[in-house]
């Protein structure tokens, strides 16, 4: 499988929005289970793909498109033609960053994939007709920048809670309980929630899982040899079959079968796609 990845950090400008930029080729085709992530994307796509969520969203070669964040054991799928560039030019934007820059807040579309154009104007398509020209990823972010720097030169410094919390969350891997975070940022548990609710849209321990759960099958894949007793109690199980049992019904496929083939899996930078069986 050949692929393709280059990364950008965003200028001073942008840096209060977005964590960084990324292009990616790869030559991936069929069905792939999509393992959620804790960031809002936002894609500009060069290939076709389909994008879909049972009961959630069914998105046919979208151009561009934004991902909220998902569930952690909800069943999201991107089927891969590998067509045209093969590829695509991604924005991963901050906890906030979204809201901050667009004012729109992640927790309007957690769950969903969707348009782009049903976010923004009619003349992103001009700046996607512009970035399937650039051939670096350089040349893309300040594309980009400029389109959108007027919105980022209107921010005024906000609420900052969330980065902190979440930037907390990835450094342990989620490995925190909600008490700990509210004595810590001295919230009570009640408005940590109510933040969460209103802000980025899933519950505080569900984004939790979300970052242990990533950070168990990264292991997994990369460690045939790895012990799962040993990696259950530091994923915060308790009980080994419960691992196992998450770990396939969030990927499809065993904690075994993770560790084995590598047909089955394809890690793209921060995203682990899983081969549909």
């Amino acid at each position: 499988m050949g692929q393709k990845i280059q990364i950008a950090e965003p200028s001073e400008l942008f840096k209060p929005f977005i964590q960084y930029y990324k292009y990616i080729e790869t030559d991936l085709t069929g069905i792939y289970k999509i393992i959620p992530i804790p960031s809002v994307e936002l894609y500009f796509n060069f290939t076709r793909i389909n994008l879909f969520s049972p009961q959630y969203y069914d998105l046919d070669f979208p151009r561009i498109h934004l991902a909220g964040l998902h569930l952690y054991d909800q069943s999201a799928y991107s089927k891969m033609f590998g067509t045209g560039r093969k590829g695509g030019f991604c924005v991963v934007f901050r906890p906030r960053g979204f809201y901050d820059l667009f004012r729109i807040k992640s927790s309007d579309f957690s769950k969903y994939c969707i348009m782009g154009d049903s976010v923004f104007k009619k003349d992103i398509d001009f700046l996607w007709e512009k970035l399937n020209t650039c051939v670096d990823i350089n040349s893309m972010k300040e594309l980009f920048e400029s389109f959108f720097s007027g919105f980022a030169r209107e921010y005024t410094t906000g609420g900052d809670l969330l980065d902190h919390i979440v930037s907390r969350m990835d450094k342990t891997n989620g490995m925190l309980r909600v008490s700990q975070l509210c004595k810590i940022y001295n919230i009570t548990p009640r408005s940590l929630e109510r933040h969460f609710m209103e802000e980025i849209g899933i519950p505080v321990k569900e984004l939790l899982q979300i970052f242990r759960i990533n950070s168990a099958i990264r292991i997994l894949a990369k460690e045939p040899s790895a012990n799962l007793a040993g990696l259950s109690y530091l994923s915060g199980y308790f009980d080994q079959s419960h691992f196992i049992k998450d770990i396939k019904r969030i990927t499809g496929i065993s904690p075994g079968q993770l560790q084995g083939t590598e047909t089955t899996k394809k890690v793209v930078h921060n995203r682990f796609f899983i081969k549909n069986q």
